[in-house]
């Protein structure tokens, strides 16, 4: 799936920057991670189907690099 990162998605004062540092760590946890604002999207037909389980890996992920971030 490819995931959309903007400051919207880290909390009001968030910058450009710390989005760009978030995606960073996503993708060097293998997920397709860009910079903007879109509806995440299955990429490839064997997610299909899959597209909730996969969304709540990547939440998992996204909340362990942002506390990660955090320290």
């Amino acid at each position: 799936m490819k995931f959309f990162i903007a400051e919207q998605n880290l909390g009001a004062d968030a910058t450009k920057e710390q989005a760009e540092q978030l995606i960073k760590l996503l993708k060097e946890k293998g997920w397709d991670v860009e910079y903007g604002i879109g509806r995440n999207v299955a990429t490839d037909v064997s997610e299909f189907g899959q597209e909730e389980k996969i969304q709540d890996k990547f939440a998992d992920d996204f909340m362990s690099c942002l506390s990660k971030m955090e320290e």
